[in-house]
C-alpha cells in the first residue's frame, strides 16, 4: 500500500519572495511549496519544515527562500521562552547595572542561561559571557 502525503498542498506565489528571482529550494517549474526535511542543531532530531511554515517564513516574514530553519518545533519553542528569560536579565541590566553588578546570584543566573543557550547555536552572547566572568570573578 502507498503512503499518502497528508500534507496540504500549497501554492508558491513568487512575487512575495524576498527577492522572487532567486528559487532557494524550488526551481522555476515548481507551483507548490512540500515539506523539506532538516535536522535539529540541538537535538539532532530529524523534522519536517512543512509547506506552512514555509509559506509563513518565506512569503510572510521575508526569509530567503534558501532558509531552513535550524531547530525543530519543540527546541524553538524552548529557545523562545529561554530568548525571553535572557532579553528580561539583559533589561534589568541596563536599567540598574551598578546595583547588580555586584549581585552575585543575578551574575551567576544570567551566565547559567547565556551558557544554556550555546547548544542552540546562539554564539552572539559570547561577549555578555565573558563580561559576566569578569564581573562575577572582581565581585569575589
Amino acid at each position: 500500500m502507498k503512503e499518502r502525503n497528508t500534507e496540504v498542498s500549497i501554492e508558491i506565489d513568487r512575487s512575495k519572495w524576498h527577492k522572487p528571482s532567486y528559487l532557494g529550494h524550488y526551481d522555476e517549474k515548481a507551483t507548490h511549496y512540500e515539506g523539506l526535511r532538516a535536522r535539529c542543531l540541538k537535538c539532532g532530531k530529524s523534522f519536517v519544515f512543512s509547506a506552512e511554515a514555509q509559506k509563513q517564513a518565506f512569503e510572510v516574514e521575508q526569509r530567503y527562500p534558501c532558509w531552513l530553519p535550524t531547530l525543530c518545533p519543540t527546541c524553538s519553542q524552548e529557545w523562545k521562552v529561554l530568548e525571553e528569560t535572557i532579553l528580561q536579565y539583559e533589561h534589568s541590566w541596563e536599567a540598574n547595572r551598578r546595583v547588580l553588578a555586584r549581585d552575585r546570584e543575578f551574575l551567576r543566573k544570567w551566565l547559567a542561561l547565556l551558557q544554556e543557550a550555546r547548544p542552540y547555536g546562539k554564539k552572539h552572547f559570547e561577549s555578555r559571557v565573558r563580561m559576566l566572568v569578569k564581573t562575577i570573578a572582581k565581585s569575589e
